[in-house]
Formats: structure tokens, sequence, C-alpha cells
């Protein structure tokens, strides 16, 4: 069961519990901004939903409420970030700020974080740049949860990638290279759903659609060797690249016992850096072009990624969030 949240009560509230464990009131409430804005876009994966996992990394000494954010490389649109072991949201943004800073002065940023925790919804983050003007990519890796295409065992997280643009309509892609995100299926585990067949096997490497089963699993990854693929090229890029850990060394996003040892990595794009003058006005035209074209038979509309859920985010006043999350989260803020 949900129930119904005003929106600002939502923060406040996330807010609080996360302030009654050590966290400063910006970081906090930067924290249940993007929580709670996943929540706004149906995205409860991501939203409050983790704020209690948050507070156990807090509780097992593996996120510092208080530590260093800092650049520790760089080099003109290039740069480093160490998140200090901070609030994965404080710690991305960090990044993405630097990222967008360097694309102003040189075109564009690249910007890699390692050293942080989970950062919520990606989509967040290029969202907030495109909405600075920028073509946003961002990508992170997690801990082991997929094989590799013709494999059986975890050692691929589910690593998912975003991308935004200056346009409107809002276009912003924001997918897990796995066929259902970790998040999902522990939703449909709450809900006592069944999961689609063909995204997840048991411990014995069987088909499955019990949710319980495929977390102690594997997923799969979308579009077979695509996803893998995919997972691949994230897993180095925001592991090896950004000189974080890759593969089976991967540990803290999930299970919070660990340290958190994931990396991300963020590119600003100024498209007038690349001769793109008009870009907002062209980029828009055509995606305006493929959202007025002639939906198929079997479909009412033509739908562009993210242009639902953002202008949910926009909208909402109110989220729906699970019952039981709601009231742990007001448990931890001493409600």
């Amino acid at each position: 069961m949900t129930t119904r949240v005003d929106r600002e009560r939502a923060e406040s509230v996330a807010a609080a519990a996360l302030r009654a464990h050590g966290v400063g009131d910006a970081d906090a409430r930067l924290t249940a901004t993007v929580l709670v804005s996943a929540d706004a876009r149906g995205k409860g994966s991501h939203g409050l939903l983790r704020l209690p996992r948050y507070v156990r990394g807090i509780e097992h000494g593996h996120v510092d409420p208080t530590g260093d954010v800092e650049v520790t490389d760089e080099r003109g649109g290039a740069a480093a970030v160490d998140g200090g072991s901070r609030l994965g949201p404080v710690v991305a943004t960090r990044a993405a700020v630097e990222a967008a800073r360097r694309a102003a002065e040189y075109g564009v940023g690249a910007v890699g974080a390692y050293g942080g925790n989970h950062l919520g919804m990606l989509g967040y983050y290029t969202d907030v740049l495109a909405d600075a003007g920028y073509v946003a990519i961002a990508m992170t890796n997690t801990e082991p949860a997929m094989p590799p295409h013709g494999g059986a065992e975890k050692v691929l997280g589910t690593n998912p990638i975003a991308v935004g643009l200056p346009t409107d309509p809002p276009f912003n892609l924001d997918l897990s290279t796995a066929s259902l995100s970790r998040g999902a299926v522990e939703e449909a585990a709450r809900a006592g759903e069944s999961l689609p067949e063909g995204v997840a096997l048991d411990a014995d490497g069987a088909p499955t659609t019990d949710p319980e089963e495929a977390l102690d699993g594997v997923l799969l990854p979308f579009g077979g060797a695509k996803g893998s693929g995919l997972a691949i090229a994230v897993e180095v890029l925001a592991g090896t690249l950004v000189t974080a850990a890759t593969g089976t060394d991967v540990t803290g996003t999930y299970h919070t016992e660990d340290p958190c040892t994931k990396g991300d990595l963020f590119l600003a794009i100024d498209p007038a850096a690349l001769g793109a003058t008009d870009f907002e006005a062209e980029a828009s035209a055509f995606l305006r072009s493929l959202r007025n074209g002639d939906p198929a038979a079997n479909a009412d509309e033509i739908r562009l990624p993210g242009e639902r859920s953002v202008a949910r985010d926009r909208e909402r006043t109110a989220i729906e969030v699970d019952e039981n999350v709601w009231s742990r989260v007001r448990d931890l803020a001493g409600e």
C-alpha cells in the first residue's frame, strides 16, 4: 500500500532523518531533494526507499557525513574528485558542478568521482546539467548483480547510464544496463509482485519471476549482448578510468556493511564549443518531429525518454510512497 505525502513535508522529514544521524543541514536537504525527486518521477526504487540504507551506511562507518570532497587531479576540462566517503548525492552534485564549470571555460567538462556512495537517481544530475544548457552524460558502476552475456556469475553491476539534452521537450534518458534495476526488484519483493519473465535467474541459474529468488541469484542484462556490452563499458569508464574499483571489487552500493568503492563519470558539453550555435532549437525541433509522428497501431502516443517523468517531477506537489517506507523514514527522523 502507498500513501500520499506532501512533497515539502517528504523532503523535510527525510532531511530531518539524515540530520538526526550527523548529516549537515545543506547535505541533508540536498539528499532529500534527490530522493524525493525520484519518487515524484515514479522511480520509487531510487527514492525514499534508499534513505534507510544511507543511514545504515553512516551507522556502519562507511558514509562520513563530514568527509572532505576535493579535486585531486585536474588538467584543463578534466578533473578527478575524491568524495571523502560523503553521501553519494553530495559527491555527485560536486562532480556535476565541476563538470559544468569546466565546460563553461573549456567547452567540455569531464569529471570522475571516487570515494562517494550511492548517488540516487542518476538522471537527476543530467537533468540539472541540461537545465544549465549543457549536453550531459553520466554513468556509475555498482556492486555485481549481473553476469556478462553468456556467463552465470555476478561480475558486473547494473551500471546505469544517463543522457540529458537542453531541449524543449525535455530529453532525459536514464537506464540501467540490467533488464531491471535492483531497486525495482526490491520494490516488487516488498509489494509481493512477480517479475517479468526473462529478467533474472535464481541462485541455481534457473529462470525465475520471484523477486526474492532474483535477489539471491542474478539479474540479466537488457537486450542480451547489447546490454552486457554497455555494462562492461560503464564498468571501465566509471571504474578504471576514474581510479575506482571494477567487477567483483566493487562494494558498498548495496551492502552498506562494506566501504563503497564504485566510481562516477560526468560529462558536460557546451554545444557552442562544437559549433552547434542553434543546438537547442534544432534538437528541440527534431524531438518534436519524433513525438508528433503517427503512433503504431498498438500505441496511444510517441513518448521521448524521460519526457513524462520529468514533467511529473516539475508539476507534482505530492508523492506516492510505500507506507512502510514512509513509516521507516519518519522513525529515523524521530517522529
